[in-house]
């Protein structure tokens, strides 16, 4: 009796350990797909998605079709067109080459291919599930490839149950179109999501491209950058530092159009934005390098989205000259946007019209901080602080901090408007008055949620809210939790919103603005809608609404956000957990000094 340990594993299941790396979600198939159909040289592709893709994925394309025997053989493992002998690794210059992406596909859902050969006037059907050929067949069909591939992991059960939600996989599917479609502004790409289309893109400059796939509002951001050495070839946009951004902000590297990851790259360009930047604010980029492929190696993870360069170091310094010169340049010149629609408009002077010096009329009772007669605006927000009982406020105030004396206005301070410094019995007081805001708001929130006092404001003019289709596709899961807090809105058309109505008591703060910052925090997060808890919704809703860091507050607002902290049943901390407040005691004050 031979003792054998060791044995051959069938072809199935080594498919299905390589779709464990090529095949993670539905968004791995579309790009492994879409990047076929480009490699094709396809001119147009489709990319129809359902349930987030695990019920159906189509990509329709125009590229150069296969024939039967081609057609089969692509299932096979590592059959491929790209490369013939080792050495071909080194120099590529398509997306696909390891010839394990439809093999990996097809090993874990049931793949259907539509396809013919320009020149041939029968096309192929082939139909395999879970590898395992159904069927073969001519058929009529147009030039190009149809991929649909349905049921995704309906063979790995375990696999299936890890998937997120439908938005969340919308989303990673999203994420794949944007950065391919951005890299190829010469092809046209379609995308629909339960047959809604949310992209119809046509052929465009790259500008035009990223500004289809992320807003208009994109148009007066970006900054062009483009160096041409012997090393390499840069160009692309950055954005304005005025425009960075905590969260969401647009980062994309790509070489020779292939999207790449790079740490050290995206280090680089925070150092060329040194100093102009808000703290813990990140730029936006779209940069893009061309060079020789045989100076990159892309085969180093099996998603390619890591690239390892023959000369980093080199490269770094060529891009952060680049982007301190784009900065620089800006800072003295004005930046004037040829492909902006809007035109420049000039006076009409004639020759002959003397020029005089402009007048500037000069207010000298102008008092910034003067709320009376002024527009109720987003700065109103101390409004949100009337009505509390001055007993039980200052019941608290005795038990939570013995030893604050009754600030008055001018025992409160605001230091590099963030935060507010306040001379307590004991020593000082530091506020940070944006955590703080964020705990007297949270309270009121749910003080008023949990007592059904949640009334809805109807809007006389209702307002418009514009979001990117990224965004836009997460927001409408999110809108039946929002109506459960009062709000009254409706999808207009693809991407547009009709804030109709709000609640009652957030009538004093800027709408769209404070659903902007909502929704951006929602973005951030994998979390499945249905897992959203009205907990994470009020958070967050105080978070955008909250007065911001660099906001001048009047004495008044000191005092009433000192006042309404002190009068929240938890002021030491926000309700995720941050320090609120530091107190330094007299004792330590008198030690710096000794």
């Amino acid at each position: 009796m031979i003792d054998q340990v060791i044995h051959i594993l069938p072809d199935a299941v080594a498919n299905q350990i390589a779709a464990g790396e090529v095949v993670q979600r539905p968004a791995s198939v579309v790009k492994e797909l879409m990047e076929n159909a480009i490699d094709a040289f396809a001119k147009n592709i489709r990319v129809n998605i359902k349930d987030g893709g695990k019920t159906s994925i189509s990509i329709i394309d125009d590229g150069m079709g296969m024939s039967e025997v081609d057609a089969r053989l692509a299932f096979e493992r590592h059959a491929t067109s790209k490369i013939t002998e080792a050495h071909d690794l080194f120099a590529i210059s398509t997306f696909g080459f390891r010839g394990e992406a439809l093999a990996a596909i097809s090993s874990v859902a049931q793949v259907e291919l539509q396809t013919r050969k320009e020149g041939s006037e029968i096309g192929t059907k082939i139909e395999i599930h879970g590898s395992k050929l159904i069927k073969q067949e001519p058929i009529i069909c147009q030039q190009g490839s149809i991929f649909t591939i349905k049921n995704l992991f309906f063979n790995i059960p375990a696999r299936r149950r890890f998937l997120k939600s439908d938005a969340i996989e919308f989303k990673h599917i999203l994420d794949e179109f944007h950065r391919i479609a951005m890299a190829h502004p010469s092809i046209a790409f379609y995308l629909s999501h339960n047959d809604t289309e949310i992209y119809n893109l046509q052929p465009s400059s790259l500008k035009q491209r990223i500004i289809h796939l992320f807003g208009k509002n994109l148009s007066n951001e970006l900054l062009d950058i483009s160096v041409d050495t012997s090393i390499i070839s840069i160009h692309g946009f950055i954005g304005k530092p005025e425009f960075a951004k905590k969260k969401n902000s647009l980062q994309f590297f790509f070489v020779n159009n292939r999207y790449m990851r790079h740490p050290f790259l995206y280090r680089v360009i925070l150092n060329a934005y040194e100093k102009l930047l808000l703290p813990e604010t990140m730029p936006s980029y779209f940069i893009f390098f061309n060079c020789n492929p045989n100076t990159i190696d892309v085969n180093i993870h099996p998603t390619k989205t890591e690239i390892k360069f023959e000369d980093e170091r080199a490269i770094a310094q060529i891009l952060e000259a680049a982007v301190r010169q784009t900065l620089g340049k800006t800072n003295i010149l004005p930046n004037i946007d040829f492909e902006n629609e809007s035109s420049i408009q000039l006076p009409n002077i004639s020759k002959n019209q003397p020029l005089t010096a402009p007048k500037i009329h000069i207010n000298p009772n102008y008092n910034p901080f003067d709320t009376k007669n002024k527009k109720t605006n987003a700065s109103d927000w101390q409004k949100l602080f009337e009505g509390q009982p001055t007993t039980e406020r200052q019941e608290k105030l005795d038990i939570i901090q013995n030893s604050i004396s009754d600030a008055s206005n001018e025992n409160i301070l605001q230091i590099k408007n963030q935060y507010l410094l306040v001379n307590i019995k004991s020593g000082l007081m530091l506020i940070d008055q944006y955590r703080a805001h964020v705990r007297v708001l949270y309270e009121l929130l749910e003080s008023k949620y949990q007592k059904d006092e949640l009334y809805t404001e109807k809007l006389i003019f209702p307002e418009t809210l514009e979001l990117p289709a990224h965004e836009a596709e997460y927001f409408k899961y999110i809108i039946p939790h929002l109506k459960r807090l009062g709000f009254q809105i409706t999808l207009l058309t693809n991407g547009v919103f009709n804030i109709e109505g709000i609640p009652s008591y957030w009538s004093n703060f800027n709408i769209i603005s404070s659903l902007y910052d909502f929704i951006h925090q929602f973005n951030e997060l994998e979390k499945n809608p249905d897992e959203i808890n009205i907990s994470d919704m009020l958070l967050k809703l105080a978070k955008s609404s909250a007065i911001k860091k660099g906001q001048i507050l009047s004495e008044n607002e000191r005092q009433n956000l000192f006042d309404s902290l002190f009068s929240c049943s938890q002021p030491q901390y926000t309700p995720d957990g941050k320090k609120i407040f530091v107190t330094i005691l007299n004792e330590e004050i008198d030690q710096l000094f000794n």
